[in-house]
């Protein structure tokens, strides 16, 4: 009997609840903190998803600064990742 992670079984229900049309978001949202690293997740987190751009929801100025500064690096490692197509992502003030 072959076991399975807590955390696939989990990512495979959630892919299942969100369906086909928010798949892509899904998958973005559940690689982030890997891909941006825990500091910077826990101030930042993507919101929209639309036409391939990616919305960032980040903190204040100096965390959007650093994500900024980032945001090549991030692009690459999203699209490696998740095996989605991003063609940019936007980085907003969460309000």
């Amino acid at each position: 009997m072959a076991f399975t992670s807590l955390s696939n079984i989990k990512k495979e229900v959630i892919t299942k609840i969100a369906g086909d049309k928010y798949k892509s978001f899904v998958n973005l949202y559940q690689n982030w903190k890997e891909i941006v690293g825990p500091l910077l997740a826990a101030r930042s987190h993507p919101f929209h998803l639309k036409d391939s751009i990616l919305y960032v929801a980040v903190e204040n100025n100096s965390w959007l600064q650093e994500l900024v500064l980032r945001k090549l690096y991030i692009l690459k490692q999203l699209n490696d990742k998740t095996g989605e197509e991003i063609k940019d992502i936007i980085f907003l003030i969460k309000t």
